[in-house]
């Protein structure tokens, strides 16, 4: 993640999160339609949004996504965030660390010849550990080992 300016309001903060989307099967591809995706401070507690185009998948096939977080990616229904949430990033930002979680809804068309199956999938990254990392210009952020 990058592009974190803490003295700016969440309204003006930015992050890239870059993403592998795979397809292991070898008989099966794979159709992801387009979808929005939460930055999460807590499980509960949104605070940015990044849309996503659709992708396909062949099989045995990956994709590096580029997901841009911020504010105005969750149209006009934007996440509230609390003042404790605020707090907590303030805090978080003097010990020097900060964990999220990405959330997403996903409808997934799988495809194998003539027969194919839709289901609708939520999978979420926990707790993505961030170290904030001393710089010139803007901070940066870089992951920690888990």
């Amino acid at each position: 993640m990058s592009g974190l300016n803490v003295s700016c309001f969440l309204t003006e903060t930015r992050w890239n999160v870059t993403m592998l989307f795979v397809n292991r099967n070898s008989m099966l591809e794979m159709s992801i339609h387009g979808f929005e995706s939460s930055l999460h401070y807590t499980h509960n507690n949104p605070i940015s949004c990044a849309v996503v185009e659709a992708m396909h998948l062949g099989p045995k096939k990956q994709r590096l996504v580029k997901m841009q977080f911020n504010r105005a990616q969750c149209g006009e229904e934007q996440p509230y965030v609390n003042d404790w949430v605020l707090e907590r990033i303030r805090k978080d930002e003097i010990k020097g660390e900060m964990s999220f979680v990405v959330g997403m809804k996903l409808r997934v068309l799988y495809r194998t010849g003539i027969f194919e199956w839709n289901y609708n999938l939520n999978p979420h990254c926990p707790k993505l550990h961030m170290q904030l990392v001393p710089s010139t210009g803007n901070g940066g952020i870089t992951p920690l080992n888990s």
